[in-house]
């Protein structure tokens, strides 16, 4: 199977979701000649504006939508698609209706790998968890003739995805992130939740990024509206973009149809080659 071939999806909640830990091998994908889409659940439209004179919060859909499209055409990707959920409210809405959205964009794109977050998703967030759940039952759901066959027609066909993976961060990442000792959080809704590191046993797939740091610290930076205009991780571009741990992005294998690596894998089509 010639690169050309391949298609990749990445599946996460929010525009952003995929700048901070999976925009370089977004990018490294798409200029090999693979088919790169991205797919949110929301437009983000209960993110904090963290640039108040950016836009309002009855305007934020549009804008973090305009942002991630800006960070799609950085990475050389598709343009972005939306499940069109409520932002912060994926827990609780008709999860069959979530799955089955998110089934028929797997089964028109047909993806041989799908990336999304991991059980923990990250740090917590509810929306990263209830996406991991609707990644993992559309990942078996999408090849079954029994579910949702009112969807299949000649653009609509049942479709294995051959290897899903999980961002993760490793345990050895979140030790160089704590400061004074204390583990790295994220604020949410003035409690802060710690950002979950995975051992190195776990972590199944490093994917080297060095060629595509640029690209990927442009994309998170189109995403202003949650990041603001500074630099971030460090005081200049320089200075992130030589960062070792810019230039690493990690995954743990969660599903395969076609076997388990024996080492450690360099390439997310391993065994698809």
């Amino acid at each position: 199977m010639k690169s050309s071939n391949f298609a990749l999806m990445a599946f996460f909640a929010h525009p952003d979701d995929e700048a901070f830990g999976t925009g370089g091998t977004l990018a490294k994908y798409a200029a090999e000649g693979c088919d790169v889409y991205l797919v949110t659940a929301t437009r983000g439209e209960a993110g904090e504006v963290v640039v108040p004179d950016l836009t309002t919060p009855a305007n934020l859909p549009h804008v973090r939508e305009e942002e991630l499209r800006c960070a799609c055409e950085i990475y050389g990707i598709h343009s972005p698609r939306f499940l069109d959920s409520p932002d912060g409210l994926l827990p609780i809405i008709h999860q069959g209706q979530a799955v089955a959205k998110l089934v028929r964009v797997i089964r028109e794109l047909k993806p041989q790998v799908l990336i999304t977050f991991g059980p923990d998703g990250i740090y917590g967030h509810y929306d990263h968890i209830a996406v991991h759940r609707w990644a993992t039952i559309a990942y078996e759901l999408a090849a079954d003739p029994a579910c949702f066959p009112d969807q299949l027609d000649d653009s609509c066909e049942l479709h294995q995805v051959s290897k899903l993976y999980f961002r993760v961060l490793s345990d050895e990442r979140i030790n160089a992130l704590s400061e004074s000792g204390e583990r790295p959080a994220v604020m949410m809704d003035g409690v802060p939740f710690n950002i979950v590191g995975r051992p190195n046993d776990e972590i199944t797939t490093v994917i080297d990024v060095t060629d595509y740091v640029a690209a990927k610290l442009r994309g998170l930076q189109c995403h202003v509206s949650q990041i603001g205009y500074d630099i971030p991780f460090a005081e200049s571009a320089e200075e992130v973009l030589e960062q070792p741990w810019f230039r690493q992005e990690t995954y743990t294998l969660g599903r395969s149809k076609v076997g388990w690596p024996e080492q450690m894998e360099t390439d997310l089509f391993d065994a698809l080659r």
